[in-house]
């Protein structure tokens, strides 16, 4: 395992930097600046996921954390791409639908109608006021919380034609991450939540809010969270009282900065294409029929 700590981990260097030299945030805009903005050059980045737990050694904020620095690196290489168009952080917001782990404390879960509904409206704002682009990006991905961002996307298409986008869950319910992630000696597919994967990320970007207890915590996965009845209870009461699904003691700093820098790459490509105006990546059509399946949320 190589050695990854503060003083040589780029992520570190640019948040010692002071972030607006770099960045427009748009909380730091006045309304004029906002409106200065080129209309049809300006692309805006919202990123959006809850706070959950995620075992006893991640912090609640590994969604949220991840969603906004995959979005800054993201930016960073697109403003070299792109010297001609302006790219904008809007605030990061901690919501999402999360009722599975919401009896553990740290978890916030909202409804999907909330997730919807504050999507739409950050999209409304943008399309309201002649800005056409918004790429949201989100890490959490339970259905209940995308069903909440697809509604709002299509229901911003329809009435606004508003670019819209959210590219990290058409990889992640693929085949792309188990056909190119680095070899591993385990079988990855019993990784579901705050276990290698995520780990791994966050001895990466945060090395500092990983709890070492990550390395003594074994395998914990029972198929039962693959059933249809998962849905209808919480993490605790199918056994997984810890608050993980999988084998964080194999986490990989190399594996972590695989794993950003692919979202980092799906955020880069997704822009290009809304820039380029090419066809944007979606949703695939089964996991959309099981989203909508969740027809009480």
């Amino acid at each position: 395992m190589e050695n990854m700590n503060e003083n040589n981990n780029p992520l570190h260097e640019r948040k010692n930097k002071n972030l607006n030299d770099s960045i427009i945030l748009f909380e730091r805009l006045t309304w004029e600046q906002i409106d200065s903005l080129d209309r049809k050059k300006t692309l805006f980045f919202l990123p959006i996921s809850p706070l959950e737990e995620h075992g006893p050694h991640l912090p609640v904020g590994t969604d949220l954390l991840t969603a906004k620095e995959t979005s800054i690196a993201a930016i960073q290489t697109l403003k070299t791409h792109y010297p001609d168009h302006s790219f904008v952080l809007l605030p990061d917001i901690p919501i999402g639908f999360a009722s599975f782990n919401k009896d553990f404390p740290g978890t916030v879960s909202m409804s999907s109608r909330t997730v919807q509904q504050v999507v739409y409206s950050y999209g409304c704002m943008l399309a309201q006021n002649g800005f056409s682009h918004l790429l949201i990006c989100s890490y959490h991905m339970a259905l209940g919380h995308l069903k909440g961002i697809y509604k709002a996307m299509r229901r911003l298409r329809r009435t606004y034609g508003l670019i819209v986008c959210e590219p990290w869950s058409p990889v992640f319910y693929s085949d792309i991450i188990n056909e190119q992630e680095p070899k591993v000696d385990f079988d990855t597919s019993t990784e579901v939540h705050g276990g290698f994967r995520e780990t791994s990320l966050m001895i990466y970007t945060h090395p500092e809010l990983v709890d070492e207890k990550y390395k003594q915590l074994p395998l914990v996965y029972n198929q039962k969270i693959m059933t249809a009845s998962a849905v209808f209870n919480t993490f605790k009461k199918l056994g997984f009282t810890k608050g993980y699904i999988g084998t964080p003691s194999k986490a990989d700093v190399r594996y972590g900065k695989w794993f950003f820098n692919l979202t980092v790459n799906t955020y880069i490509e997704a822009a290009e294409k809304m820039i380029e105006n090419k066809t944007l990546p979606d949703l695939p059509r089964k996991m959309k029929r099981q989203m909508m399946l969740l027809f009480w949320l």
